[in-house]
């Protein structure tokens, strides 16, 4: 037998698989994937491969080669046969890790003011150049792991774990009206630890999941933020294709950059959520948060309204818009006679284009338009922005 003859590698790797010998079996028929000139032996040798990892429970190398097994599919029957098996080994694996780059331009990066001077008292005063609404590119990367450490017939519990980070490029004629400005400036990077337990109490209701996180952030290469988030949520299922979900979180926060902005939150949501068909759905959703600071920007009532909308294929794009409105009111405002009430408007529209995928996964365009409306003008925002992000097909 040649070594370098793909279809008789794949059959010894059958035969020591038949023997139990995995490992073995597996090092054979990712041979065979490297040396097949076919894309039918590719999918064979890769599909084997992927297996004999599986029986191994190396889980998290399998699903790297049933991605391989998905690019080199030659027909959506073994395309759609790969995507189920990915799936089984998914839910298989204890470690669950999830990748996310987006690159977005803005007119707005550093979510600044459109106002430039604001009166109070009769007299004007100017915002400072970071302050001011200043248009670039974004890069954002991060990625996210949970691993399960317990499972039984009614529960499991997960330790989670995430790290992101953001960039901006300003563009070019920002340093004409800000020379002191520098793209670090604006650097955010985030790590969070915690863990998360889910647990059917009552069957008739779904499940009920409890989290807890501890994180910290920072700014412009200083450390800004710590924080402690413990969530309490319920799953309500109304039906076969429809589901509520209620939601209390709390937060407790201590900045690192000003004391006076430290703050606790608590917050309470619900979500209605319909299936209308394969790949098409629509939510409903309502919000309220309390936020306590001795800090007059920060303490704060919010209300908010939300809704989503996922669409069959349209041509060569899936598309879904998500959409939200609320409302903050500002309890310690004191610096004008009116208060401080910020009134906003989200919107965002996704298009994912599943043709151009290449391991599983496919770009997508994402349209945001953001705007927010104050009684007090330093406080006026607008943005809008095109991101592009890589996501999974599957």
């Amino acid at each position: 037998m040649s070594p370098t003859d793909a279809e008789a590698l794949i059959l010894r790797s059958l035969l020591l698989r038949r023997a139990g010998r995995f490992s073995a079996a597996a090092q054979v028929s990712a041979d065979a994937w490297r040396y097949a000139e076919t894309g039918n032996t590719k999918f064979d040798a890769a599909l084997l491969t992927a297996n004999n990892l599986a029986d191994q429970e190396r889980y998290t190398r399998a699903q790297f080669w049933l991605r391989r097994a998905r690019q080199a599919a030659p027909d959506p029957v073994r395309r759609a046969r790969t995507e189920d098996a990915y799936r089984l080994v998914e839910r298989e694996n204890p470690l669950n890790a999830r990748l996310r780059f987006s690159l977005s331009p803005s007119n707005n990066v550093n979510n600044g003011s459109e106002t430039l001077e604001i009166e109070i008292g009769g007299l004007p005063f100017e915002l400072d150049a970071a302050e001011r609404q200043l248009s670039g590119l974004e890069a954002s990367l991060g990625t996210s792991l949970s691993y399960r450490l317990a499972e039984s017939d009614l529960s499991r519990t997960y330790v989670l774990g995430s790290l992101s980070f953001r960039r901006i490029w300003l563009d070019d004629e920002v340093e004409e009206v800000a020379p002191e400005l520098r793209n670090s400036d604006f650097d955010f990077g985030a790590i969070t630890v915690g863990a998360r337990h889910d647990r059917v109490i009552w069957p008739d209701l779904g499940p009920t999941t409890i989290t807890a996180t501890l994180g910290q952030s920072w700014y412009g290469g200083e450390p800004t933020a710590r924080w402690a988030d413990l969530a309490l949520g319920q799953t309500v299922e109304a039906g076969v294709t429809s589901v509520f979900r209620y939601g209390l979180n709390a937060r407790f926060e201590k900045r690192l950059d000003n004391p006076l902005n430290d703050s606790e939150t608590l917050g309470v949501s619900m979500e209605y959520l319909r299936r209308l068909g394969p790949g098409t759905s629509y939510s409903l959703g309502i919000w309220v948060r309390d936020q306590s600071s001795e800090s007059a920007t920060i303490d704060s009532l919010t209300t908010g309204v939300s809704a989503s909308r996922t669409f069959e294929r349209l041509g060569p794009v899936e598309p879904r818009i998500r959409a939200g409105a609320s409302s903050r009111d500002f309890r310690k405002w004191s610096v004008t006679e009116d208060g401080r009430v910020d009134r906003s408007l989200d919107l965002q529209i996704d298009a994912l284009w599943p043709d151009l995928e290449y391991f599983g996964f496919a770009p997508e365009t994402t349209i945001t338009v953001r705007r927010t409306w104050s009684n007090i003008d330093i406080y006026d925002r607008n943005e809008i922005s095109i991101g592009f992000n890589i996501v999974s097909n599957f």
